[in-house]
């Protein structure tokens, strides 16, 4: 059964938390390589990724591939690569990928690095690389997202990320039932658009700002569908809990 990107994207950010040891070959929170990051991602939530590495991935593995021109062509659990062409430095393919190789399908170049999307504005790419884990704030290198199979990930949007950010349910009009000491969460969607913050923890109340991805909120009271936040000067406001990761 496929896991969805918000729970993807969290396990992924454990990698990043827990800082492991560059290990090829490994996927968990003490020793990991770039495409251990993607299975460790998964295989938390119950899917499991077979494969030989980022080459194997790319090829078989993932879908709606696309050249990275800039942010605006990426979503929030998209998977990145780098790549080396032939005769590029580090050019490094494997004899299977190779003309006359069992996996030969045309495609020379070196998949050689894979990361994350976590947040498109800010933007966030979240990777595994030596000596541990890294946040890439910029394109950089990166040349090419793709989506997991949906055997992987289920629930990409099948818009860009200009559409709004997945509908809210039905208005609650109660209070958050649960209460924590004050905390600090971080401002999540699937698309990458910014959140709603409203007044009252109810959707028929008119929205009072929007809040980026990525932005660092203060909880004061953490319930199920809606918790309440302090952000910046702003006190006392609410956002739904679903888009905000806690921790």
């Amino acid at each position: 059964m496929a896991t969805t990107v918000y729970l993807f994207v969290n396990r992924c950010y454990d990698i990043v938390r827990a800082k492991p040891e560059y290990e090829l070959g490994s996927s968990s929170k003490s020793k990991c390589d770039c495409i251990g990051m993607i299975k460790y991602g998964l295989r938390v939530n119950g899917v499991t990724l077979s494969t030989t590495g980022t080459n194997w991935t790319f090829r078989n593995q993932v879908t709606n591939i696309r050249k990275i021109t800039s942010a605006s062509v990426l979503q929030v659990g998209d998977v990145v690569f780098k790549a080396k062409a032939p005769g590029d430095s580090g050019y490094n393919l494997k004899k299977k990928y190779l003309k006359g190789g069992d996996a030969y399908n045309g495609d020379l170049n070196d998949y050689c690095h894979i990361g994350v999307v976590a947040s498109v504005r800010p933007l966030k790419i979240i990777h595994m690389t030596s000596p541990t884990a890294k946040e890439d704030t910029s394109i950089g290198k990166w040349k090419y997202a793709a989506q997991l199979l949906s055997k992987y990930i289920s629930d990409y949007s099948k818009n860009n990320v200009q559409t709004p950010a997945e509908p809210e349910p039905e208005p609650v009009n109660t209070d958050p039932v649960s209460t924590n000491d004050p905390c600090e969460a971080t401002v999540y969607a699937p698309t990458g658009q910014w959140v709603k913050m409203r007044q009252r923890p109810t959707t028929k109340c008119a929205q009072w700002d929007n809040i980026p991805v990525g932005a660092k909120v203060t909880v004061v009271v953490q319930g199920y569908e809606w918790t309440k936040i302090n952000y910046g000067r702003r006190k006392g406001w609410y956002m739904m809990t679903k888009f905000l990761t806690f921790g």
